[in-house]
């Protein structure tokens, strides 16, 4: 049975305020300690009613465990790097971490750890039947009621990526083919006939590490050519789907001729290939000297310049082989969901351009913005005016005569090729590139400060590697890290901007009675000029009776 979490209630001898004293009081009630602004703005802004579909309608069993605490224990656990042990230890004693859940009392009862892995396995679940992903659904609402609250509009916004690495271990073609079949087999091989169990069953307890340890690269070569032949007869026995794990890979590794089985050559393997069984979502991806088999994770946050904190409006998790322009559009109309604001000015780097983001941001109005573009640039500076298309060598500053061929331009050259064209598409972007390069420095600058967020987000990682497995999961993750990072730079806001305004306040108090002590020295010099003119007409008074 679904039931929302009550208000706490304070109880006269339960609650540990009623119990402390001193500086342990004073710590526990202060409303702008890090467990009390958790409370307000994290925990009390979970819209439970949003995870309602999780529970069957018309249960009168017992009542859920309160699924604010939940998502709120997930946020901290993520935001401090715990275990799950180490955290439920904390929320059973640490009275600050049940402070913040709501969990006043010391008798009031805090989920259990199986409680907690229910809900993310029913989480996990509803977004396989539904493509609904809850806690990404929360985070919307956390962060659209922080927004109302501290008055963020988000006109202004930046976005970055960063490459995530998935909890899985790199292997070969023969492992990867290998272990699929053996995680099918544990309930599938009861569907085969017996002449194909029997020649399954060598396979079912091997260790793809050690045949690939003691066996050289022609063995291993022969060996994943037969296994590919074994998958190839259970996958016509079974009339296999495009869903099933086992048919992909084998169509990602094999090719079939007339019948017969083939392998694939590795540079016809997509970099969308499985790369580990255990994470068949994660792609394969190289960029720079970085490559990553995992996720590749985009935030979208606030660039508001009036003085208030920048807000992670919007984060996106896809495979790693994501380009980042694919991230713009929904980055963009995901943080105006959260504002209420569409935004009118983008900051972001090269990689996020291109014609759709470019034409995206036209219709809508927006000043789109990039640090460059990707890719060398062109040897050539080109000038498209009236007269047509001016070409300068940048080595030497020579302007070449350019002809029209058709349409396209060129220019003679002294390579092999006679001539060096240019098309209507080549010429737009080298124009685009110097538009580009115009843009002022402290404008280009506004985007840099999105990347302290791309490094907060991936913070707790071990070499750029997160705990988790599957696409699901790793949203998870990142929406409760933001989520974090949101609170700390709420907390933060809040707490130096009531120290300013003490601080302004003290200041304005001392102008105000600097003021009135100069008033009432100049009141006393006064009354001591006049009394000093006083005493002397008195003394001329004396001398003139006493002559």
């Amino acid at each position: 049975m679904f039931k929302k979490t009550k208000q706490p209630e304070s109880t006269l001898f339960e609650s540990p305020s009623n119990l402390m004293r001193g500086r342990a009081l004073k710590k526990y009630g202060d409303p702008k300690a890090w467990h009390n602004q958790f409370y307000e703005l994290v925990t009390c802004n979970i819209n439970e009613d949003a995870f309602k579909p999780l529970f069957k309608e018309g249960n009168m069993g017992r009542g859920n465990a309160s699924i604010s605490q939940l998502v709120a224990i997930m946020i901290m656990k993520e935001g401090n790097r715990r275990s799950d042990e180490q955290m439920f230890e904390a929320v059973d004693f640490d009275l600050l971490v049940r402070k913040a859940l709501g969990l006043i009392n010391i008798s009031d009862q805090a989920p259990s750890l199986d409680t907690y892995y229910l809900l993310r396995r029913r989480i996990s679940e509803y977004e396989d039947e539904t493509g609904i992903n809850l806690i990404e659904h929360c985070f919307k609402d956390v962060t659209r009621a922080q927004a109302v609250k501290f008055n963020i509009k988000g006109n202004s916004v930046r976005m970055d990526s960063k490459l995530i690495g998935s909890n899985i271990a790199r292997y070969s073609r023969y492992r990867i083919v290998l272990t699929t079949l053996q995680k099918w087999a544990i309930n599938g091989i009861f569907s085969l006939n017996p002449s194909l169990k029997k020649k399954l069953k060598p396979y079912l307890d091997e260790d793809a590490q050690k045949t690939e340890y003691r066996s050289t690269s022609d063995e291993i070569q022969q060996k994943i050519e037969s296994l590919g032949s074994l998958i190839y007869k259970i996958l016509v026995r079974i009339k296999a789907t495009d869903e099933l794990l086992l048919n992909r890979v084998f169509n990602e590794q094999y090719e079939v001729y007339h019948g017969k089985v083939a392998l694939r050559d590795k540079k016809r393997i997509s970099a969308d290939s499985v790369q580990n069984p255990n994470d068949p979502d994660a792609g394969y991806r190289t960029k720079g000297d970085q490559s990553i088999k995992g996720y590749s994770v985009n935030a979208t946050e606030t660039n508001d310049e009036d003085g208030k904190p920048s807000l992670i409006t919007d984060v996106q998790v896809k495979s790693a082989t994501a380009a980042d322009k694919d991230f713009l559009e929904g980055g963009i109309e995901g943080s105006a969901e959260v504002t209420g604001t569409l935004a009118e000015h983008i900051n972001a780097d090269g990689a996020y351009q291109s014609d759709g983001n470019r034409d995206f941001a036209a219709d809508n109005l927006i000043d789109f913005v990039t640090s460059g573009l990707q890719g060398k640039p062109s040897r050539y500076d080109l000038t498209l005016n009236d007269d047509g298309l001016t070409v300068v060598d940048k080595a030497t500053g020579d302007v070449i005569p350019v002809t029209r061929a058709k349409d396209k331009w060129r220019i003679a050259t002294d390579s092999k090729a006679k001539y060096r064209y240019f098309t209507p598409e080549q010429v737009e972007k080298a124009l685009l590139r110097k538009r580009l390069e115009a843009i002022p420095k402290k404008e280009l600058d506004r985007r840099n400060n999105v990347e302290a967020a791309m490094f907060q987000i991936s913070y707790h990682t071990r070499s750029n590697k997160t705990r988790y497995r599957g696409l699901v999961k790793h949203v998870m993750w990142a929406c409760s890290r933001c989520l974090w990072i949101n609170f700390i730079r709420l907390m933060i806001f809040q707490t130096t901007t009531c120290q300013r305004t003490i601080f302004t306040l003290f200041r304005a108090l001392g102008r105000s009675m600097q003021s009135h002590l100069i008033l009432i020295g100049e009141s006393l010099l006064s009354l001591l000029y006049i009394f000093s003119d006083k005493q002397i007409e008195l003394r001329k008074v004396q001398i003139a009776l006493t002559v």
